[in-house]
């Protein structure tokens, strides 16, 4: 017998924090692929601070993301599912999740590190609460810049996958996170 529709669905606040963490990772990219182009000035300066701020409120919602999701478990994947694709897809949100952790605590290590302020909007500064310290900078420069390759080709993943569970196989996975109008 097969549940009803509403728990074969993520609820609205996992696919609220879904589409809204999706939409910064898309404006936190392109505001770094903008920065890396800019000569130093006011321009870039801003463009920064936007990119820091977006990183942070990826770690934010993230956060609230997780917790959310260890309350509400996600509903069951549909049992035509092979073992190869169900662990596939639980490797893959793992480590998405992993990421959208790591680059933002990376990014900050990195600037606070070199004594670099990080601001919230322009709202408030961020504390720095690592040492100063050069080798550690260059360390978290260094796996920020690599995660954000490794955040490209499984975000990727995740968006081919999600789009052949939609197209080919048409089963429902696709629909479990889309919003609805029900």
């Amino acid at each position: 017998m097969s549940t009803p529709d509403v728990q074969q669905r993520y609820g609205i606040v996992a696919i609220g924090l879904h589409w809204t963490i999706a939409l910064c990772l898309v404006c936190a990219v392109g505001l770094a692929l903008t920065v890396e182009q800019l000569d130093m000035g006011k321009t870039k300066t801003a463009l920064t601070t936007l990119h820091k701020s977006v990183g942070l409120t990826i770690f934010l919602l993230t956060a609230m993301r997780l917790g959310w999701r260890l309350a509400h478990p996600a509903p069951p994947m549909p049992d035509s599912l092979s073992v190869v694709m169900r662990r596939t897809a639980f490797v893959t949100h793992a480590t998405l999740y992993a990421l959208t952790f790591a680059m933002p605590v990376s990014g900050y290590i990195s600037v606070a590190a070199r004594a670099r302020d990080t601001t919230f909007f322009w709202l408030f500064e961020i504390p720095r609460w690592v040492p100063l310290d050069r080798g550690l900078s260059r360390t978290a420069d260094m796996l920020h810049t690599n995660g954000q390759y490794v955040s490209y080709v499984l975000l990727a993943g995740h968006i081919c996958a999600a789009l052949y569970h939609r197209f080919l196989l048409k089963d429902r996975v696709f629909q479990r996170m889309w919003p609805s109008h029900r």
